[in-house]
């Protein structure tokens, strides 16, 4: 039962690799109907498919139905035999069924609605003619088409890579990619399934053997013991030597490092053995490789240096580093100084074995197919005829004549010349097949959204059908980054999903790389986002004007307020200023002492009075004094001083004359025995009448009277 088990898997993986490399899309790949009647490749490279009126455009992986209003495509008079197809230049696509005809832009990958406008009788004639029906296949298209075993065809056509796409009645498109040398996969007693098993030495109880530069061999054997085997076959064991070793479970493998050291990994852990000195020391990568697995499975060490490290989730790579040790990813022990790194871009990280091809290049057997490593990131799968198979342990190994092989479960082992695997092709351009807008396709052109239509999701692709795997994307988003994003799902495709765009300007960025490394031209997507109404420039400008309005009405506000405040504080002034002179000018008329201070309202003033007093007290007794004289003295014009006299207290010149003779004779009177007529002459007054007139004037009563009261005190009058 168990043969039968095996020879069955066997058949089927035969029969895998003799259609290797066939794709097969149906209406669950996202063809409308099962029933293609045409096949066209687009100058972008997409394939546009006619399922009976319905069509649908490739977006490198899968379909997609493109909208057609059937009510605007023109209505031929009489039913047509078969179907057609002519160009107009290379962007519009006229296409032909039994009813209708139809007007394709294939630029803007949209059919045209106003098809009346650019259909003319001659057009109309041409689409309607045999000439443009839908050829049949050729004779080498029908070749290929019968060694696929491909039944009801309807319609074949090959693409720019040579790939035939061939439609069927029912059954959807069947691809055959263009020929290709296929690996070979072995069964049974072949040879070539033992050498790759025996790539590691492993016979019968030993798990592993390496040669040491010094003739010596270093073994392990079943039950993890450690020994050097010498020249004269005679052995000398390590783990008496060396306890520690016994805590390692399974041995799995040893690989030489620099000098006398060799690095031995084992299924729960690695170590450094130094075997001139037979002494142990840890790995000094654990701390980053075992934060993924602690099972190791395989170590190469490349002509580059490099120490490539297979563990049960991912493979490492330990490049020489100039850097000191303890410098970004750089760990080290001793002499070992390496950047370590985990790979990515593998279809399955679980990695079974390493080889190295006759270039050099590293190339790795996980648990799902084969991927080349170096200088890019490879995966063979079934586009190339190797199917998903898992490789097993340490089981890969270089012939002779160049041939990589990998051994499998079950008595099974591929082997394949990896130049005729991966060439040395130019990256095809990247095509935008798919644009949406908040979960919304669009037409990627030149786009305008609001600031709600942040959610944009890009899918593209290079339309390689042939080897899809091989190709490799990296896209950005100018405008909100600058570095790229890898990319490859090994199915033909790329997405980049990008939510909660702010507003700006953006330019989408995307290009592709083949197995060479090499990258391709940039595609472009350019498209704006529109600010909210309330963030646009004009928005922004009114802000601007209502803050400044509001700035000027506040300003004007604070003016209007500062201008009352000093009104009324200048009005307070004014009027205080007011009441200062009725008191200054009532005490100078009350008062028959006369003091500077208290008959003016400021300094200035005080000394202007007090030179003025000065002056007169000088001259009090010379009856010619008056204010062309007073003026002179207090250094001023007679207008300058009258004017002064006026608004201190209301009064000229010659009656603040007068009234200071006046008042010094009320104090003469009150304080000596002169007698009027010596107080009169000693104040300036000519005769004793005029004094006593003018005296009574002032005071209410003759000089003789104002003598005799006691309602006055004797004051000095003290300039």
């Amino acid at each position: 039962m168990e043969r039968k088990l095996v020879t069955f898997l066997t058949c089927l993986l035969l029969l895998t690799s003799n259609i290797s490399g066939q794709r097969h899309w149906t209406v669950a790949d996202g063809l409308a109907t099962g029933e293609v009647q045409q096949i066209t490749e687009l100058p972008n490279g997409q394939i546009l498919v006619n399922c009976e009126g319905v069509f649908c455009l490739s977006n490198g992986q899968s379909f997609d139905v493109v909208p057609c209003d059937q009510r605007l495509a023109y209505r031929l008079t009489q039913y047509a035999n078969s179907y057609g197809q002519l160009w107009q230049g290379d962007s519009l696509l006229w296409l032909r069924d039994f009813y209708r005809i139809y007007l394709f832009d294939a630029r803007r990958r949209i059919f045209i609605s106003d098809i009346g406008t650019y259909l003319s009788d001659g057009i109309l004639k041409h689409i309607i003619s045999d000439a443009v029906d839908t050829p049949p296949p050729t004779a080498e298209q029908f070749h290929i088409i019968d060694s696929t075993h491909v039944l009801d065809v309807t319609v074949a056509t090959t693409d720019r890579q040579g790939g035939l796409w061939i439609g069927t009645r029912a059954n959807g498109i069947v691809y055959q990619p263009p020929h290709r040398i296929r690996p070979e996969i072995h069964t049974g007693d072949d040879p070539l399934i033992g050498w790759a098993r025996g790539a590691s030495l492993r016979s019968g109880q030993t798990m592993f053997v390496i040669q040491l530069h010094d003739g010596r061999q270093l073994r392990c054997d079943s039950l993890c013991h450690l020994a050097y085997a010498l020249q004269d076959h005679t052995t000398i064991s390590l783990n008496a030597k060396l306890p520690a070793l016994n805590q390692y479970r399974y041995m799995v493998g040893a690989c030489p490092m620099d000098g006398d050291w060799v690095a031995v990994y084992t299924q729960n852990g690695a170590f450094l053995l130094d075997t001139k000195a037979d002494t142990l020391a840890s790995f000094p990568y654990v701390s980053e490789i075992e934060r993924y697995s602690s099972k190791y499975n395989c170590m190469l060490k490349d002509g580059d240096g490099r120490l490539w490290v297979g563990t049960q989730n991912g493979l490492f790579s330990l490049t020489p580093n100039p850097s000191p040790v303890g410098e970004g990813n750089c760990v080290g022990e001793g002499n070992f100084n390496y950047l370590c790194q985990r790979a990515s871009g593998l279809a399955n990280n679980c990695i079974r074995s390493l080889v190295m091809d006759a270039d050099g290049h590293v190339w790795a057997g996980t648990s799902f197919g084969v991927s080349r490593i170096t200088p890019t990131v490879v995966n063979l799968n079934a586009d190339d005829g190797i199917p998903a198979i898992s490789t097993m342990d340490r089981s890969a190994i270089l012939m002779d004549d160049g041939r990589l092989v990998f051994a499998a479960g079950g008595g099974l082992a591929v082997s394949f010349r990896p130049d005729e695997q991966i060439g040395e092709e130019k990256p095809l351009p990247v095509v935008i097949t798919r644009m949406t807008v908040n979960g919304e396709s669009v037409i990627p052109a030149s786009q305008s959204l609001s600031h709600k239509q942040n959610n944009l999701i890009f899918c593209f692709s290079t339309l390689n059908y042939a080897t899809p795997s091989h190709d490799c994307y990296r896209f950005r988003l100018r405008g909100l980054e600058n570095d790229w994003n890898l990319c490859n799902d090994g199915k033909g495709q790329g997405t980049a999903n990008y939510k909660a765009l702010p507003s700006g300007d953006y330019i989408f960025e995307v290009q592709a790389s083949t197995a060479s490394g090499e990258w391709g031209d940039v595609t472009t997507q350019a498209f704006v986002i529109r600010p909210p109404w309330w963030r646009t420039w004009w928005a922004k400008l009114i802000y601007a004007l209502v803050v400044l309005m509001g700035l000027l009405g506040l300003t004007n506000l604070y003016l209007k307020k500062k201008r009352a405040r000093l009104i009324a504080e200048n009005d307070a002034r004014v009027n205080r200023l007011f009441e200062l002179r009725e008191e200054a000018r009532h005490q100078f008329a009350e008062s028959a002492n006369i003091d500077p201070d208290k008959i003016t309202v400021n300094a200035e003033e005080e000394k202007l009075v007090s030179q003025m007093l000065k002056a007169i007290e000088a001259h009090i007794d010379d009856e010619q004094y008056n204010a062309d004289l007073l003026a002179r003295d207090v250094a001023m014009s007679r207008a300058s001083l009258y004017k002064k006299l006026q608004t201190i207290l209301g009064i000229t010149p010659t009656d603040f004359i007068r009234n200071v003779r006046l008042k010094r004779a009320a104090q003469l009177l009150a304080s000596t025995q002169l007698s009027i007529n010596e107080i009169a002459d000693r104040v300036g007054f000519i005769t004793a009448r005029n004094f006593s007139t003018q005296f009574k004037k002032m005071f209410g009563v003759l000089p003789s009277e104002y003598r005799g009261t006691e309602n006055h005190s004797p004051s000095s009058y003290s300039l």
